[in-house]
């Protein structure tokens, strides 16, 4: 099934639904025309507190409005005609992880490049490449927990923070939980995976480097407001049934194109909700990014967006997800970096 939650035209409400037949149908519709009283069903976060049952349940109802589609019709939206918000609006969490080794070769190349002169940059490659050579295929289960009130959904605006020249998107496999009980059984975790999503994860990549080598984590570099974005559905797992084979687009306006394949990742989201679980309560709605998929971000690429670009990340069975770039901007400082040229036709007069 694909999830998601949503908005007709002039409603404000958010509603609950499946994308049937390439119609959007809430599931209070089908329950009214069905009989029935599902509380498991009212909304995203009641659906993931009573997962797996939920699950069950929602395939149900969508297996009998397919058989009576011409019945259901009626009270359905054409996709592109309802505004779709994030799948998981309010989560308890977001953990990130950065279970893909060629991109932290990739990216921490470019760090380098930018961040140190010769001869001291060239040291630092060779030891990347040292380090990428010994463990490209070995699981690093090193994550960070994101800001989880700074959700956006498909087609939203994120910012552009004024302290960044550089602002990046990373096209990353995401996956929520359901209910994940703390010690569970490799059987009991993957039935806690409620299913996957798209997760875009906006990073200012000038100011990242003082954050990483300070060891307290990530901070202003990815945890500015509006700088994580998801959706546009929640992939239930029986539609995605090798999450490490899926295909990645990235486009960036017209300028530039990427691609990659979540195949790079050195661990299975089940492994990695193990892993989470042998430690804590996962709380059912956590979002848990697995990292940028390799060349799916302009830090891999040393290619940067410009303001009022549409980025566009496509993943199989996942759909894509749309997101914009402010077109204009405001800078409180001179980068890290040094001065972007063709910035200054996006800057707002101060």
């Amino acid at each position: 099934m694909k999830l998601l939650n949503y908005q007709t035209p002039g409603d404000q409400d958010s509603h609950f639904g499946l994308l049937l037949n390439e119609s959007v149908v809430s599931f209070a519709t089908l329950q009214q025309r069905f009989n029935r009283a599902h509380p498991e069903l009212s909304d995203m976060e009641a659906y993931l507190r009573s997962h797996p049952e939920s699950e069950k349940i929602a395939q149900e109802l969508a297996s009998m409005a397919a058989e009576k589609w011409a019945e259901f019709e009626i009270d359905a939206h054409v996709l592109h005609n309802v505004k779709i918000l994030p799948p998981v609006p309010r989560p308890p969490a977001l953990i990130d992880f950065a279970l893909a080794p060629e991109h932290l070769f990739n990216s921490g190349y470019t760090l380098a490049h930018h961040e140190k002169k010769w001869p001291v940059s060239a040291i630092i490659r060779a030891v990347l490449r040292n380090e990428f050579r010994k463990n490209k295929h070995r699981a690093e289960f090193n994550c960070y927990k994101g800001n989880h009130n700074a959700i956006i959904g498909d087609g939203d605006t994120t910012i552009w923070p004024s302290f960044t020249s550089y602002l990046d998107v990373e096209a990353e496999l995401a996956f929520v939980v359901g209910n994940a009980s703390r010690g569970a059984s490799e059987k009991e975790v993957k039935s806690a995976i409620a299913g996957y999503t798209i997760f875009n994860d906006f990073s200012a990549r000038d100011v990242q480097w003082p954050e990483l080598m300070g060891r307290l984590g990530l901070a202003r570099c990815k945890d500015f407001d509006r700088g994580n974005g998801i959706g546009p559905f929640l992939i239930t797992p029986d539609e995605v049934p090798d999450p490490l084979s899926l295909n990645v687009r990235v486009k960036v306006g017209e300028r530039y194109e990427w691609k990659g394949n979540t195949s790079g990742y050195t661990a299975h989201p089940v492994e990695v909700l193990e892993y989470l679980t042998s430690f804590q309560k996962v709380f059912p709605g956590t979002i848990v990014g697995m990292g940028t998929v390799p060349g799916c971000c302009g830090l891999d690429r040393d290619e940067w967006l410009l303001p009022g670009d549409l980025i566009e990340i496509a993943f199989d069975e996942l759909g894509t997800l749309r997101q914009l770039i402010p077109s204009r901007i405001t800078l409180s400082g001179p980068s890290r970096w040094g001065r972007r040229p063709e910035l200054e036709r996006f800057l707002v007069e101060r």
